[in-house]
C-alpha cells in the first residue's frame, strides 16, 4: 500500500489561518463578555423592581395613598391594650415587687463603653 503523501502548506497560508483563528476567538470572547454583561443587567433590573415592589407593599405611604389610622399605633400593630382591674392589679403587684428594680437611665452599658486600651493606644499614636 502506498502511503498518502502530505502536501506541504506554504508559510503564507499557515499565517493566514492563525490570524483568522485568533480573530474568531477574539470575536467569540467579546460576544461572551457582552452576553454576560447583558445578563447581569437584566438580573439587576429585576432585583431592583422586586425591591421596589416589596417596599411599596410594606409601606403604602410611599405610593401616595395614605390610610388614616385610628391614631393608636399599637392597635394598628395588633397590640391590644390591657386595662387594669382590681383583681388583676392585686395579682400583678406581688410579682412586680419580686422583680429586681430597673437601673436608672443614666447607667452605662459596659458593652457600649469604649475600650480603654484602644483609647490609650490612640493617644500614644497621636503624640
Amino acid at each position: 500500500m502506498k502511503k498518502p503523501t502530505r502536501v506541504p502548506v506554504p508559510p503564507e497560508a499557515s499565517a493566514h489561518n492563525d490570524s483568522m483563528r485568533r480573530l474568531q476567538i477574539g470575536i467569540a470572547g467579546v460576544m461572551a463578555v457582552l452576553l454576560l454583561v447583558g445578563l447581569a443587567g437584566l438580573i439587576g433590573d429585576r432585583a431592583r423592581k422586586q425591591v421596589e415592589n416589596d417596599a411599596v407593599a410594606a409601606n403604602p405611604a410611599a405610593t401616595g395613598t395614605t390610610d388614616k389610622g385610628s391614631g393608636a399605633p399599637l392597635e394598628e400593630l395588633g397590640v391590644q391594650p390591657v386595662t387594669p382591674t382590681a383583681a388583676g392589679a392585686a395579682a400583678t403587684a406581688p410579682a412586680a415587687a419580686k422583680t429586681a428594680p430597673m437601673q436608672p437611665a443614666s447607667a452605662k452599658v459596659p458593652d457600649l463603653e469604649p475600650d480603654p486600651e484602644l483609647q490609650r493606644a490612640r493617644s500614644k499614636t497621636a503624640q
